[in-house]
């Protein structure tokens, strides 16, 4: 299970003032975003987003996974603590684990 983050997740507090300062300080340009979520957008597509808080405050890297229910059952398996269990995002399904060193990410599959 050795894959790139690939996609970033800011689950905030305050998400308005959060997506505000990132395009106010790094310049990052806002695209079509599902309701209740900011996306940013680079040349090569969008990036990140920035949402309500999913049961962590922060940015959550989202790791590519085959099948995100054997992913967070082995992660589990592994010492890992389920934060938010499977849920349907708007491009696949994901769950979000905190690894034994207490750092969140999530467990995405692709639609």
């Amino acid at each position: 299970m050795s894959h790139a983050f690939v996609w970033f997740h800011n689950s905030s507090n305050k998400p308005t003032e959060s997506a505000a300062f990132y395009q106010s300080l790094l310049g990052w340009q806002r695209a079509d975003s599902p309701p209740g979520m900011t996306m940013f957008a680079g040349d090569k597509g969008p990036f990140a987003a920035v949402g309500d808080d999913e049961g962590v405050v922060g940015w959550i890297p989202y790791a590519q996974v085959e099948d995100v229910d054997t992913a967070t059952t082995q992660a589990k398996d592994l010492g890992a603590e389920v934060i938010k269990a499977k849920t349907r995002g708007p491009a696949g399904e994901f769950s979000i684990v905190r690894d034994p060193g207490g750092a969140a990410f999530a467990l995405w599959q692709k639609a």
